[in-house]
């Protein structure tokens, strides 16, 4: 089962560059980013997190901040087109043991847009449960705003901000907290095999099973408007049970993450090549 994220086909306006607010632009204090791009720079006034705005990642801080950013994004993609998903949230829900536990999103990371499109995959899988990601602290320092929708701090110098963020999302575990993950840590295009996931996945992983990882693929095409169409495939996901249920310390490791998600990819490009911009009609991908 797939649609399209929009309910109606969006003013054409020129595409405009953006860097990733998830690993390496400036999001606030960059005047362009801050005057075209709602909501994702400093939220003035905000100091603490004030109850009136719902606490970081959780569902209320998101659909205040959507409130303006939403309708931008809408101006600034032709479309976003989901499959998979459904799926996947009946497997969780099939296994007694997942269906109240973390979900971890293990993405590829091909564009500025890539959090906020796996924020459509949380609106369908669990949109009660708070979203968060884990992002650079550099990154994550330059803006209130990326806190309050659920920026949760790693320094790949520190290793004391791992353990630190760890703790963090591990209590909200009672909450089916979803965390969205990008082990390339910087952008590549979609087309790049291997995709170069790095090995702290295993390690994220581990420490916060029992946990569910869905691998998610995600590619930007231009189609026939001067705006890209974003196409997200979610795979199946997979029960990583870990010490707290008492059958061991298990996790997958990059090396076959990398390889599911590149999979998922490679079906989303064999559609595109096969219909160019008539894919919309023949999505999902078999």
């Amino acid at each position: 089962m797939t649609r399209s994220a929009w309910d109606s086909a969006p003013r054409a306006e020129p595409p405009q560059p953006r860097r990733s607010p998830w690993y390496r632009g400036a999001v606030s204090g960059d005047d362009e980013g801050s005057a075209s791009a709602p909501g994702v720079s400093n939220v003035a006034g905000i100091s603490g997190f004030p109850s009136v705005l719902g606490a970081p990642g959780s569902p209320r801080a998101w659909g205040l901040f959507e409130i303006g950013f939403r309708p931008w994004l809408r101006r600034q993609l032709a479309g976003i087109h989901l499959a998979g998903v459904d799926d996947a949230a009946a497997a969780i829900q099939a296994n007694p043991s997942a269906a109240g536990a973390p979900v971890v999103f293990v993405a590829n990371h091909t564009s500025w847009y890539d959090g906020f499109l796996l924020r459509e995959v949380h609106r369908r899988l669990r949109p009660a449960s708070p979203l968060r990601s884990i992002m650079l602290h550099a990154e994550l320092s330059r803006s209130r705003t990326l806190r309050w929708i659920g920026g949760t701090s790693l320094d790949p110098d520190r290793p004391a901000t791992l353990r630190g963020a760890l703790r963090e999302l591990d209590a909200l575990r009672d909450q089916g907290v979803v965390i969205s993950f990008f082990p390339q840590g910087r952008i590549f295009p979609a087309t790049r095999r291997p995709l170069g996931f790095r090995p702290g996945v295993r390690l994220v992983l581990r420490r916060l099973a029992p946990v569910t990882v869905l691998p998610v693929a995600i590619h930007l095409e231009m189609g026939n408007l001067p705006r890209p169409t974003a196409w997200i495939l979610a795979g199946t996901p997979e029960w990583i049970p870990g010490h707290r249920a008492g059958e061991g310390m298990t996790a997958v490791g990059a090396e076959a993450l990398d390889e599911r998600v590149g999979d998922l990819l490679d079906r989303i490009q064999g559609l595109l090549c096969a219909h160019g911009e008539g894919t919309g009609a023949h999505w999902p991908p078999s």
